[in-house]
């Protein structure tokens, strides 16, 4: 039968979440050590989580004969491949093609025209075959472990084997020119003498200074992306347990309270995601004296000052978390939190009910401020970074 794919359902969570920890334990471990695929795909991973990272990106779901047989999505709006996995038992049946064409179509009506991946070892052949081209090899760490992976992009123009074959002839005269360019130059500082060199030394090294400016902001770009993506779904999270809270606290104040809708509250709002920031750019540039190659000051002072306010989340997610086992010490006795039901109605008329809840919402409104802040500051420094590569491009 055709391969279908639609659009994500909540209730697919469960399903994606055993085919992404069936596919990777069974299928990436020709090329990763147990130990990374646990971190990959944990054996018990937050549902909430995931189900609020399929909604807030565009996730297809690819299916056949009715039973969901692999899955894909956009997480670096507008331009990258944020997840593409396929049921172990329907490799190379097409599904992956089938759902990168979906994806790359998406892309190309949301008006990008490059599509970027972070492609596994694993995956790489997949793309290569499929007109994606390496950029770098990555490093990124995942859940406290150290993964390789590659960079790859693809022009969303090029469509068929011709185009390809094409882009591969140009890429290829591209280098030739290059050499011969680069020859060219070595020749004529042996001619030419000290001064002449000179000065043509200076300028391959001015070219070669602002490729290497341009390639950190390229990667700086992602690493904003990844930082806004993770911070919105943080902020709605945070945003639908202050709502339960705080409608919950204005429960309290009728007479005789009802516990019903309590365990909902205690249980949606325990499970808090803390942020992980996205800065390995920023750490490159410290560790290499990399800002050196940034020639825009006002850039480097906005490139500083943005990450500056990742203190500010770590402290809140210290303090939250803090308080979160405060919160879950207090109230275990009262809830079954798999049911999310209270079972001694007996805590909804304790002080120490609405203190811990007042407590609560105070600090969920601190994290709204600053997260908020932080999509402000992130979309700014990006605008900011976006407006000086397409000047160095004019």
């Amino acid at each position: 039968m055709k391969i279908k794919i639609r659009p994500f359902e909540g209730s697919d969570t469960s399903n994606l979440l055993n085919l992404f920890y069936e596919t990777v334990h069974f299928v990436n471990n020709k090329d990763y050590p147990t130990e990374h695929l646990d971190a990959w795909a944990p054996a018990q991973p937050d549902l909430k989580k995931w189900k609020s990272r399929f909604k807030s990106s565009d996730t297809f779901v690819a299916v056949l004969d009715e039973k969901v047989v692999g899955f894909g999505n956009l997480e670096q709006s507008p331009i990258g491949i944020g997840m593409l996995y396929v049921h172990k038992d329907h490799q190379l049946q097409g599904v992956a093609t089938v759902l990168l064409q979906a994806l790359e179509k998406r892309l190309k009506k949301n008006g990008a025209k490059t599509s970027s991946v972070e492609a596994s070892i694993t995956s790489r052949p997949f793309f290569e075959k499929r007109g994606y081209i390496l950029v770098r090899e990555n490093s990124k760490m995942l859940n406290g472990t150290e993964f390789l992976n590659f960079i790859m992009e693809k022009e969303l123009t090029l469509n068929d084997q011709g185009d390809m074959k094409e882009k591969k002839k140009e890429r290829a005269t591209f280098r030739w020119r290059d050499l011969v360019v680069n020859k060219m130059f070595d020749l004529m500082i042996v001619i030419a003498g000290v001064s002449i060199a000179f000065q043509l030394n200076n300028l391959k090294l001015s070219n070669d200074q602002k490729s290497l400016e341009t390639f950190y902001l390229q990667s700086m770009v992602v690493d904003l992306d990844k930082d806004i993506q993770m911070a919105q779904a943080n902020l709605v999270d945070i945003k639908s347990d202050r709502k339960l809270v705080s409608d919950y606290l204005k429960k309290l104040e009728q007479p005789e309270p009802s516990a019903d809708s309590l365990g909902i509250v205690i249980v949606e709002t325990v499970w808090f995601e803390t942020f992980t920031g996205n800065q390995d750019t920023y750490a490159t540039l410290l560790a290499s004296n990399g800002f050196s190659a940034l020639g825009d000051q006002a850039i480097r002072n906005q490139i500083t000052e943005y990450y500056k306010q990742y203190q500010s989340i770590e402290r809140f997610d210290e303090v939250y978390t803090e308080l979160m086992f405060r919160f879950y010490s207090y109230f275990s006795p009262y809830c079954d939190f798999d049911k999310k039901q209270i079972v001694d109605p007996t805590v909804v008329g304790r002080v120490e009910t609405r203190n811990i809840l007042l407590i609560t919402l105070g600090q969920l409104n601190d994290s709204v401020k600053i997260y908020t802040e932080m999509i402000q500051k992130s979309d700014r420094l990006k605008n900011s970074i976006q407006s000086a590569i397409q000047k160095r491009k004019t």
